[in-house]
């Protein structure tokens, strides 16, 4: 859960997912915040569906289909405000 995070740890636990699962072995590509994810071509279908359940598994924060809009996944500092906009008050 999201309980006691802070954007800073979501964006280090989430540049270090998609950095180990999502990057291709044979791409020497170094993942941060600022990474163009759609651009670069790292998030298609596929990808994006890992990283959804990422995010709702390992974060704690489900996204719903009103989110899954290019906009909302340009870069990790994008998917953060998303989550933290997501979050319920309590974790605010």
């Amino acid at each position: 859960m999201t309980t006691g995070r802070n954007a800073d740890e979501i964006t280090y636990r989430l540049v270090a997912f998609i950095q180990e699962n999502l990057v291709p072995d044979d791409e020497d590509m170094k993942v941060d915040e600022t990474t163009p994810l759609l651009l670069s071509g790292l998030l298609d279908s596929l990808r994006t569906a890992r990283l959804l359940n990422f995010i709702r598994r390992e974060i704690g924060v489900p996204i719903p289909a009103a989110k899954l809009d290019p906009e909302n996944f340009q870069d990790v500092a994008t998917i953060v405000a998303m989550i933290k906009e997501l979050e319920p008050a309590s974790f605010v």
